[in-house]
């Protein structure tokens, strides 16, 4: 379906939202078919790094209050301190104690952090983060994150495979979100890597992701360089698969690499828990140097205690 399609249809089934343009991402987010109200939310900083998509539980006001908390949290994090696994737990916390909660308000959230020539994904629940990584044939598309759901439970027992999981009655279900459940412990889980020349990362909320296959979803990525055309054409497959749920997508370009004449933007990165990690290439030879200064001043001082003797 071309963008201008997708345009005409929003007239008639609610409008696509998108975040200010920017340079190296587009985002965007729209109600679907079905829903009445839009819970999905998504937030984006290219010069702090940070893209944020939050899908809110619970149905009316309740799913709009509980993804808003993410992406007001993420924010205050990505003007401060950086801790993004933080973020999540205030707003864990925060939904907890709201006096308006009951046990179906909650919000999954992915989180796509970037330090230099590096990126963190933080997840919760079953938005998903995607990696693109162009080829001559085109190109492939691998999940980054594993949902926290019923049936991914169910995957990894053995129980059904992948073809079975993609139409199973309650594929919906997940097992861990922020918010909507009386457990004041979220546990968080986060990957890291190393950005490569070329690639796109996709962030979405299960409105894409479990309407739309993945080998359409690479398609749409190989064939549309262009990240706003992208990102229309996502969400016009999802609407064409139905448009059951509310549908956000985000997709963010590689830096600059060495290709283009310009080098990585090497440096460190967070690891979480306030502390910095050097991921410098050259750590190991910085470490190697370390270790020979102080064994020469090893040496140098038992030479002196021995002609003190």
């Amino acid at each position: 379906m071309s963008e201008a399609n997708v345009r005409e249809r929003s007239r008639h089934s609610g409008t696509i939202q998108r975040v200010s343009p920017p340079s190296r991402s587009a985002g965007a987010t729209h109600p679907g078919y079905k829903r009445e109200q839009n819970e999905d939310a998504l937030w984006s900083d290219e010069d702090r790094g940070v893209w944020v998509v939050a899908d809110g539980l619970g149905g009316h006001q309740a799913g709009e209050i509980a993804s808003m908390t993410v992406i007001e949290e993420v924010q205050r994090s990505a003007a401060t301190d950086r801790h993004y696994e933080r973020a999540l737990q205030r707003a864990h916390a925060l939904l907890l104690g709201e006096e308006q909660n009951t046990a179906n308000m909650g919000s999954t959230a992915v989180v796509m952090a970037e330090d230099g020539a590096y990126f963190h994904i933080y997840w919760v629940g079953d938005s998903r983060a995607y990696v693109f990584t162009p080829s001559a044939g085109g190109g492939e598309l691998k999940q980054l994150t594993i949902d926290h759901s019923y049936v991914q439970m169910l995957v990894d027992s053995g129980a059904i495979n992948a073809e079975e999981a993609a139409n199973h009655p309650n594929r919906h279900v997940i097992t861990r979100c922020i918010g909507g459940s009386t457990n004041p412990q979220l546990e968080i889980d986060r990957v890291s890597a190393l950005w490569q020349p070329g690639q796109r990362l996709l962030l979405c909320s299960d409105g894409l992701s479990a309407e739309v296959p993945a080998e359409e979803i690479c398609r749409i990525l190989a064939e549309n360089p262009d990240n706003r055309r992208a990102v229309d054409l996502l969400i016009a497959a999802a609407l064409d698969a139905g448009g059951k749920d509310n549908i956000t997508v985000q997709v963010v370009e590689a830096p600059t690499s060495p290709a283009d004449g310009r080098e990585w933007p090497f440096g460190a990165a967070h690891d979480g828990e306030g502390t910095r990690s050097s991921l410098l290439p050259g750590g190991t030879m910085t470490l190697a140097f370390s270790a020979v200064i102080l064994l020469a001043l090893l040496a140098t001082l038992t030479a002196w205690l021995l002609d003190s003797l």
